[in-house]
Protein backbone atom coordinates (compact mmCIF):
# COMPACT_ATOMS: atom_id res chain seq x y z
CA UNK A 1 0.00 0.00 0.00
CA UNK A 2 2.70 2.39 0.58
CA UNK A 3 4.08 1.81 -3.19
CA UNK A 4 0.90 2.79 -4.31
CA UNK A 5 0.48 6.28 -2.73
CA UNK A 6 4.31 7.03 -3.51
CA UNK A 7 3.92 6.18 -7.08
CA UNK A 8 0.49 8.65 -6.83
CA UNK A 9 2.29 11.42 -5.20
CA UNK A 10 5.35 11.09 -7.93
CA UNK A 11 2.15 11.34 -10.66
CA UNK A 12 0.63 13.91 -8.99
CA UNK A 13 3.99 15.75 -8.21
CA UNK A 14 5.59 15.39 -11.63
CA UNK A 15 2.79 15.44 -14.18
CA UNK A 16 -0.62 15.85 -13.33
CA UNK A 17 0.06 19.48 -11.23
CA UNK A 18 2.28 20.83 -13.93
CA UNK A 19 0.22 19.79 -16.65
CA UNK A 20 -2.73 22.00 -15.24
CA UNK A 21 -0.22 24.90 -14.42
CA UNK A 22 0.57 25.12 -18.24
CA UNK A 23 -3.17 24.90 -18.98
CA UNK A 24 -4.24 27.23 -16.82
CA UNK A 25 -1.20 29.84 -18.14
CA UNK A 26 -2.18 28.97 -21.90
CA UNK A 27 -5.61 30.05 -21.01
CA UNK A 28 -4.80 32.69 -19.04
CA UNK A 29 -6.52 31.27 -15.67
CA UNK A 30 -6.15 33.27 -12.23
CA UNK A 31 -5.27 31.19 -9.95
CA UNK A 32 -8.57 30.93 -8.45
CA UNK A 33 -10.46 29.93 -11.66
CA UNK A 34 -8.02 27.32 -12.29
CA UNK A 35 -8.04 26.05 -8.79
CA UNK A 36 -12.30 26.16 -8.79
CA UNK A 37 -12.19 24.65 -12.06
CA UNK A 38 -9.31 22.02 -13.12
CA UNK A 39 -8.22 21.01 -9.43
CA UNK A 40 -11.69 20.09 -9.06
CA UNK A 41 -12.09 18.13 -11.99
CA UNK A 42 -8.92 16.83 -11.75
CA UNK A 43 -9.97 15.46 -8.38
CA UNK A 44 -12.97 14.03 -9.46
CA UNK A 45 -11.83 12.39 -12.67
CA UNK A 46 -11.59 8.82 -10.79
CA UNK A 47 -15.18 8.79 -10.58
CA UNK A 48 -16.07 9.86 -14.00
CA UNK A 49 -13.75 6.97 -15.34
CA UNK A 50 -15.33 4.36 -12.92
CA UNK A 51 -19.00 5.96 -14.19
CA UNK A 52 -18.42 5.66 -17.67
CA UNK A 53 -16.51 2.23 -17.00
CA UNK A 54 -19.63 1.09 -15.89
CA UNK A 55 -22.04 2.67 -18.16
CA UNK A 56 -20.15 0.71 -20.85
CA UNK A 57 -19.56 -2.41 -19.49
CA UNK A 58 -20.89 -5.52 -20.80
CA UNK A 59 -22.68 -5.98 -17.30
CA UNK A 60 -23.86 -3.01 -15.83
CA UNK A 61 -23.29 -3.41 -12.07
CA UNK A 62 -24.98 0.32 -11.01
CA UNK A 63 -21.34 0.61 -9.84
CA UNK A 64 -20.79 4.73 -10.86
CA UNK A 65 -23.77 5.85 -9.31
CA UNK A 66 -22.46 4.71 -5.92
CA UNK A 67 -19.92 5.53 -6.58
CA UNK A 68 -20.94 9.27 -7.01
CA UNK A 69 -23.08 9.54 -4.11
CA UNK A 70 -20.49 7.67 -1.31
CA UNK A 71 -18.18 10.36 -2.93
CA UNK A 72 -20.28 13.32 -2.50
CA UNK A 73 -21.36 12.41 1.09
CA UNK A 74 -17.85 12.16 2.03
CA UNK A 75 -17.13 15.74 0.30
CA UNK A 76 -20.38 17.16 2.40
CA UNK A 77 -20.00 15.59 5.59
CA UNK A 78 -16.33 14.38 6.19
CA UNK A 79 -14.65 17.56 4.44
CA UNK A 80 -16.96 20.08 6.43
CA UNK A 81 -16.98 18.31 10.07
CA UNK A 82 -13.15 18.54 9.57
CA UNK A 83 -13.66 21.93 8.55
CA UNK A 84 -15.39 22.94 11.95
CA UNK A 85 -13.49 20.83 14.04
CA UNK A 86 -10.37 22.78 13.13
CA UNK A 87 -11.66 25.87 13.46
CA UNK A 88 -13.57 25.31 16.69
CA UNK A 89 -9.43 23.93 18.22
CA UNK A 90 -8.35 27.52 16.82
CA UNK A 91 -11.07 29.37 18.98
CA UNK A 92 -12.04 31.37 16.19
CA UNK A 93 -15.55 32.04 15.46
CA UNK A 94 -16.55 30.42 11.90
CA UNK A 95 -19.97 31.93 9.96
CA UNK A 96 -20.94 29.70 7.46
CA UNK A 97 -23.51 30.83 4.59
CA UNK A 98 -26.65 29.13 4.30
CA UNK A 99 -26.87 29.21 0.91
CA UNK A 100 -24.04 26.65 -0.03
CA UNK A 101 -24.92 24.42 2.66
CA UNK A 102 -28.49 24.79 1.06
CA UNK A 103 -27.22 23.89 -2.22
CA UNK A 104 -25.24 21.03 -1.42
Amino acid sequence: ITFIFVGIAIVCDEYFQPSLEAISEALNLSADVAGATFLAAGSSAPELFTSLSDAFSACPASMGIGTIVGSAMFNILVIVALSCAVAGQSGASLLIDWRPVARD
